[in-house]
């Protein structure tokens, strides 16, 4: 069996959703959160490691995770152990491998499965392979001699492909898992393998844990893969995928965003948002949706009476932009 594209027609549910984690990634990095603080990146980063390797029926908890990182002894089995100090490598070399590069995919195999997880890790399998889809039904991948123009095919799409990048990587991420490249490790390759891409055009992926929020809806997520297969049509594991990441953006965003109590904290963080541009009070409002009308004209007429903004036209027409540095003092 050769493995052939599947066909994606998005949903209206899709479409919407897809405009929801648009406007949070824009949330996210009008307001510098792409980086978070240390402790954050580090905690994260546990986090998406149990929840990957989890998925995958490994036991450890995130503290566990914590433990191995920094070297202390654990109560989990070798192979669990060897998981996770596997992910840690693969996560920590993200930024160096090349999204549209094959052998850098393969680079990222040898790591996850390495040190004697897999006998040949790094290399596609050499056979044909069946995947249990329930627990007495099993599917057939595609025919292992196919494995590798199949995937030179699917690299194309990543780097050549017509559709948004958030969409690409969840159709690289369900084709991946479907052509089923290696002998083993081929949902933790898929997921590492969408962070990363992602990371091409938004840096917040590298510390965004959309793993343990999969984790967490693992029954879902394999039912949507099947799914998907048998219709023919990807939409429904996009849809998933696009609220798992929607809420992982919505974690980040409660744990880490900046105190919007007050105008002088909003305003520094509109300037963020807006830079140079002209907004009207309703950008403003769309900004800091917690915020009544009134809330944002009197922070806008703070702004401009500081000297932050410059304001033109009259009342229901009026715009603003920010004309010199501002503190957060404004």
């Amino acid at each position: 069996m050769k493995w052939k594209p599947t066909e994606l027609v998005l949903s209206t549910d899709s479409i919407k959703k897809l405009a929801e984690v648009e406007q949070l990634i824009g949330k996210v990095e009008g307001v510098q959160l792409s980086r978070p603080v240390p402790k954050l990146r580090q905690k994260n980063r546990a986090k998406l490691i149990r929840g990957s390797t989890g998925i995958e029926g490994n036991s450890c908890s995130v503290a566990q995770v914590e433990a191995i990182a920094s070297g202390q002894p654990v109560a989990l089995s070798k192979k669990e152990q060897l998981e996770i100090r596997n992910a840690l490598e693969a996560y920590d070399a993200l930024p160096s491998l090349d999204p549209f590069s094959v052998d850098s995919l393969l680079d990222a195999h040898r790591m996850l499965m390495g040190n004697g997880l897999l006998l040949v890790p790094g290399r596609f399998r050499q056979g044909p392979v069946e995947v249990y889809v329930t627990e007495t039904k099993t599917r057939s991948m595609p025919a292992w001699e196919t494995v590798g123009p199949s995937m030179e095919e699917l690299f194309g799409y990543l780097k050549d492909g017509k559709d948004l990048m958030l969409i690409k990587s969840i159709c690289f991420h369900f084709e991946f898992v479907s052509i089923h490249p290696f002998a083993d490790g081929n949902g933790r390759v898929a997921r590492l393998w969408q962070t990363r891409f992602l990371m091409e055009e938004h840096p917040v992926f590298e510390f965004l844990d959309v793993e343990s929020m999969v984790f967490e809806q693992r029954a879902a997520y394999y039912r949507q893969i099947c799914n998907a297969q048998d219709c023919g049509n990807v939409d429904c594991f996009v849809l998933f995928m696009l609220e798992q990441i929607r809420q992982s953006l919505c974690s980040l965003w409660e744990n880490s965003a900046p105190s919007q109590n007050t105008h002088a904290d909003r305003i520094p963080i509109a300037h963020q948002a807006f830079g140079k541009e002209v907004f009207s009070r309703k950008d403003y409002c769309r900004l800091f949706k917690t915020i009544s009308p009134a809330t944002a004209s009197r922070d806008l007429s703070a702004g401009v009476a500081s000297g932050a903004l410059k304001r033109a036209g009259d009342k229901r027409t009026a715009v603003y932009r920010f004309v010199e540095h501002v503190s957060s003092k404004a």
